[in-house]
């Protein structure tokens, strides 16, 4: 979900919301912690509003939102030594999205690149190793987040639904309510699929929760809101966005929009 530009003074006052909303001391919630420890930290291009965050190999893919401005992009994980040379690399690759899109979710499946558009309705198909345009498959509703369980691909829209998709023509073949202890979840954001569960972030919270893919009910949560905090962010469209599973380290790269720097945690149960 990107920094939505409003059309209307309502819509400008539900955003104002979820900002003083996400100040205000934590609910309590019916899902169970879950306990992880900071393994390290890395840069992040301050410029990039994360949308979607994967990990293929000795990489990141990352989609950055926002129109006239979304990219997709890949970088090496390991950083050069220096300072200056962390905060001055060039991307590996780096594919202009077309001014008409708003950039979203991202998803690898195969050797391609899955990218949701937010109102567009569009999926645009990347190839993996050059960037390269492939095609694009029109759908309906919004786009937020995207994910795959290797078999289909798996969207948010930031209800409380998700969206399972056939990954050859994009076609819905499941739906899946999201519930924590019986209440709805909303504002499901970006997706990560992780070791059988689905992960997923809320829109304005410092929270990413634990799904069971068969049930839709939350089974746990990880509250990030202290992590955040030592970053000392002074915007409110800097919210958590980013989460991407490395399977060679087992453990997940979370990030957010325009955040300086990428977290590698690791789930102590």
């Amino acid at each position: 979900m990107g920094n939505r530009i409003k059309k209307n003074l309502c819509a400008l006052l539900c955003t104002s919301l979820f900002g003083i909303a996400n100040l205000l001391p934590t609910a309590a919630y019916a899902a169970k912690p879950i306990p992880f420890e900071v393994l390290t930290e890395r840069t992040h291009k301050p410029t990039l509003f994360t949308q979607g965050l994967l990990v293929d190999g000795d990489h990141f893919y990352e989609s950055s939102g926002l129109y006239n401005q979304s990219l997709l992009v890949t970088y090496p994980i390991a950083e050069p030594a220096s300072a200056w040379a962390k905060i001055s690399a060039p991307f590996t690759k780096k594919q202009t999205i077309p001014a008409r899109y708003f950039a979203e979710g991202l998803a690898l499946l195969g050797d391609k690149l899955y990218l949701l558009t937010w109102q567009e309705q569009t999926l645009l198909i990347y190839d993996k190793t050059t960037l390269n345009y492939l095609e694009s498959i029109s759908y309906k509703g919004e786009g937020w987040g995207l994910t795959t369980d290797g078999k289909q691909l798996i969207r948010s829209d930031g209800s409380d639904t998700l969206y399972f998709h056939n990954a050859t023509d994009f076609a819905v073949t499941k739906m899946l309510k999201v519930t924590d202890a019986g209440v709805a979840v909303s504002q499901l954001n970006e997706l990560e699929f992780a070791d059988g569960f689905l992960w997923a972030n809320i829109w304005y919270k410092d929270r990413i929760l634990k799904i069971d893919p068969a049930t839709g009910h939350v089974v746990g949560e990880m509250n990030l809101a202290a992590l955040k905090q030592n970053l000392k962010l002074n915007n409110s469209e800097q919210v958590l966005n980013g989460i991407a599973w490395d399977e060679k380290q087992k453990a997940f790269w979370i990030t957010g929009k325009n955040w300086p720097k990428m977290f590698l945690i690791r789930i102590n149960l």
